[in-house]
């Protein structure tokens, strides 16, 4: 069935691209030759019903390379429509193609779908040497880019890139599915013997109505089996219980090997980008320009691809990121501000009712569902009507609630409910858009423990509800820790906190600094609290030094309130007021020092209010 549907997709594809080139260029080679692969492309569907189905599937996982190969021979006897691009454009087809071995074999077929898979490469491999046996080839043809050959090493590998990549993964859903069968089986086993052992003790029941004379006997034979079936249950259970361990571990390792895959592939772009960001366009000649430009537009598509393919990966693993205070006005005020243009242009209503105006969430992800839910109300207008789009905010239980409400086209939720938060789902063709915004924001909210739900109609606006779950601790979000330290930020004060442990170096002090860098930069934080009680003797001129390589970097930040628990009890009185002044000396801004740390969160909190 895969291959029959496959075969008539391709074909019809085929069938369409002749079309197009005979519109554009007329009858010539390519489309004659493209319309009689079209019909070559249906014959698995002929084999398959004669019940050679091995043939078939070789057949389709080949023919593509080889029509490809041909048609683009073929074409280059078109001298009058030569260009530079006709030795490129049926690459792409050709690396497309290597999926199809892995996609209608199994793994256990190896002599099948080694011999597409080798007949595809072959075709790679030998692409301009069989041009050049036709007389074809592309310095034959006149051109005289001088970099030519070298697009084979990356289209060679790229070829190995796909090829391995499906192969693991096709291993590993392979191997998920026999663990699922497995799984399937067992469990239709259980629930057999359990009918057969209801079964039974139902007959027991009805013996002891039956014959009052043999209860005692009957009894123990219930409980004889009571106990057999107690036993086979615990068995069962536990075996369940290894087995679902089983599928968790898998399931893990194969969102990891899905995360691997897509954070593995950037370098090898960021490499490709950088060669491209070295080449000088200048010196590549008129005559590659057009080649080069081709190539950096389908680098950026799979660079694009992979940037998304990254977004959701990260999404669906969770990947670990702080709660802060967030004044929702402030968060939207900055979206429409980066919107302004389409809300002038289209003169957009935007209102707002915050009952709740701040909350405590993840800053990038609650910005970026705002801003899709409010670039899809604007992108989904009614062109008929003015438009408005209305925001609010009010608090539920344990969560807090975002409502977005437009009056734009709407969705026809009776046809498309389920399919509203799907990847590359689109639901109105005359609108540019990927598909993508809805499926993240749903990810985005469900990885802030929350959830998302829609009223719609066509022609009547939509409702997005957006629920955003309250977090239960806001107070201590571990940054770094060691045996020295613990690094953690606070959201109930907008601050970092460090707590030093015991002794440390200055390289490690230096390691703290650092991180604390990075995450004031990414947070913005202004304020910091430094606990250094277990740590009295520490030389304070020494970390003055390691401090002043990083005086700029915090000052830039805007960090302007620190405060220092410190003991006084462990210094003398001229020692302590020297500790304190070798501390201030380190960075120009506001000091309070503290006997305790609560002393010391209170003075954040007061110092915040007042600012």
């Amino acid at each position: 069935m895969l291959t029959n549907r496959v075969s008539v997709l391709i074909a019809g594809l085929g069938f369409i691209l002749c079309l197009l080139s005979t519109l554009t260029f007329g009858f010539i080679y390519s489309s004659q030759i493209a319309l009689g692969f079209s019909i070559t492309f249906l014959l698995p569907l002929f084999i398959n019903k004669f019940g050679f189905t091995s043939a078939s599937r070789i057949l389709l996982s080949v023919v593509l390379s080889l029509a490809s190969l041909v048609t683009s021979v073929i074409d280059k006897f078109d001298y009058f429509l030569l260009e530079e691009f006709q030795y490129f454009e049926f690459r792409l087809t050709l690396l497309g193609a290597t999926l199809f071995p892995f996609i209608l074999f199994k793994l256990e077929e190896r002599k099948y779908w080694i011999t597409a898979l080798t007949i595809n490469f072959l075709c790679l491999i030998l692409f301009d040497p069989i041009h050049e046996l036709f007389g074809v080839g592309f310095y034959q043809m006149g051109f005289t880019a001088p970099n030519y050959y070298f697009l084979n090493y990356i289209v060679l590998t790229t070829f190995l890139v796909i090829a391995i990549s499906a192969y693991f993964l096709k291993y590993s859903f392979e191997k998920s599915d026999a663990e699922n069968q497995s799984l399937i089986l067992s469990l239709n086993l259980t629930n057999q013997n359990l009918k057969e052992q209801s079964k039974l003790l139902l007959e027991q029941q009805q013996k002891l109505v039956d014959a009052n004379d043999v209860i005692q006997k009957q009894r123990e034979m219930l409980a004889a089996e009571n106990s057999q079936l107690n036993e086979e249950i615990i068995a069962k259970n536990k075996q369940l219980t290894e087995t679902n361990a089983e599928l968790i571990n898998h399931n893990n390792d194969l969102q990891q090997f899905s995360y691997t895959i897509s954070h593995n592939l950037r370098g090898p772009m960021a490499s490709i980008a950088g060669l491209l960001s070295l080449m000088d366009v200048d010196q590549v000649g008129p005559n590659n320009r057009p080649l080069m430009a081709h190539f950096r537009v389908s680098f950026k598509t799979l660079e694009t691809t992979i940037t998304d393919l990254g977004r959701i990966i990260d999404i669906r693993n969770k990947v670990t990121r702080l709660r802060q205070k967030l004044n929702l006005e402030e968060e939207l005020t900055h979206i429409k501000n980066l919107l302004q243009k389409e809300i002038e242009d289209n003169t957009i209503e935007v209102i707002t009712d915050f009952n709740v105006k701040e909350i405590y969430s993840v800053k990038t992800t609650l910005h970026s569902i705002l801003y899709n839910l409010l670039n899809n109300a604007i992108k989904y207008r009614e062109v008929e009507r003015k438009s408005f789009i209305r925001i609010s905010s009010i608090a539920e239980g344990d969560y807090v609630k975002l409502i977005i409400e437009d009056n734009g086209i709407g969705i026809d939720l009776a046809r498309y409910s389920d399919k509203i938060f799907s990847l590359y789902k689109r639901f109105h063709s005359h609108i540019e858009g990927k598909g993508l915004g809805l499926f993240l924001v749903k990810l985005q909210t469900e990885s802030l423990g929350g959830r998302i739900e829609v009223k719609s109609s066509p022609n009547q606006g939509a409702t997005f509800t957006v629920y955003l779950k309250i977090p239960e601790n806001i107070g201590e979000q571990l940054i770094f820790k060691n045996d020295s330290v613990n690094v953690y930020f606070d959201a109930s004060i907008e601050g970092l906190c460090s707590i030093w442990q015991g002794e440390h170096t200055a390289e490690e002090f230096e390691h703290v600094l650092s991180v604390s860098v990075d995450f004031l930069k990414a947070y913005k934080t202004k304020n910091w609290i430094s606990d250094i009680r277990k740590v009295p003797k520490r030389n304070e001129l020494e970390l003055n030094q390691i401090r002043e390589k990083y005086k700029d970097e915090y000052l830039k930040i805007g960090v302007n309130t620190i405060a220092v628990v410190v003991n006084k009890d462990d210094y003398e009185l001229l020692e302590y007021t020297k500790k304190l002044e070798q501390i201030k000396s380190a960075y120009p801004v506001k000091y309070g020092f503290f006997e305790t740390f609560e002393e010391a969160h209170q003075w954040i909190e007061n110092e915040n209010k007042n600012r």
